[in-house]
């Protein structure tokens, strides 16, 4: 498989993480107690925190960033009801990914969304795709290269989405395989299984010519 291939596939090596990070942070904690005790402007503080990646799972459900947009902004409304009640048994962050991913996934079963999902993070940034392929120096290396590339990006797309749903947020590096298990609803091992069959699945449709 080529080095671009691989790049596109490669998933961060975001096992569970150490505990004094599955706790939140003392600011987050302030905050948490300041929007509980009833204060708009601490619950803000925190939409401004995590506004980024809660935006960022919607895009990976949904592939769309408008339909993302909409869902970002139902799970922080969601998020601020329920406030009251959580307890902290996981991370604020992990909550609200939770909150976020299934907001998406009802957008997206309710609007039954003929979606097509990219690996691009949000509109205005740069494919990584074409990024990866742009490093070849040789022009008609580079064209080979995107065009491998996006014919990876085309066989992710066939995958179930399961295994999808699982490669992709475990691609973004954005997320810990403990955050991906909780918003899937899912062991961890079954989130471990999942990415790498996704990734052996698509590899072996490619092919591992150079």
């Amino acid at each position: 498989m080529t080095a671009v291939v691989a790049d596109v596939l490669r998933v961060a090596p975001l096992a569970e993480l150490p505990v004094s990070e599955g706790r939140d942070p003392a600011r987050v904690t302030a905050l948490l107690e300041a929007a509980r005790a009833g204060s708009p402007e601490a619950f803000g503080e925190l939409v401004t925190l995590h506004e980024r990646m809660v935006f960022r799972v919607a895009l990976a459900a949904l592939g769309n960033r408008e339909d993302a947009l909409d869902a970002a902004q139902d799970a922080f409304v969601v998020a601020w009801r329920r406030l009251g009640g959580f307890r902290g048994e996981a991370a604020f962050r992990t909550w609200l990914l939770t909150i976020a991913w299934r907001k998406a996934l009802d957008r997206r079963r309710a609007r039954s969304i003929s979606w097509r999902r990219t690996l691009v993070a949000t509109a205005g940034e740069p494919d990584p795709i074409d990024g990866l392929a742009g490093a070849e120096a040789d022009p008609e290396r580079a064209a080979i290269a995107r065009d491998l590339a996006r014919r990876c990006r085309d066989e992710i797309e066939r995958l179930s989405p399961k295994l999808k749903d699982a490669l992709l947020l475990a691609a973004s590096g954005d997320y810990s395989y403990t955050e991906i298990a909780a918003m899937l609803g899912i062991p961890l091992g079954t989130v471990k299984w999942r990415v790498s069959e996704a990734r052996r699945i698509v590899g072996s449709r490619l092919g591992s010519t150079d």
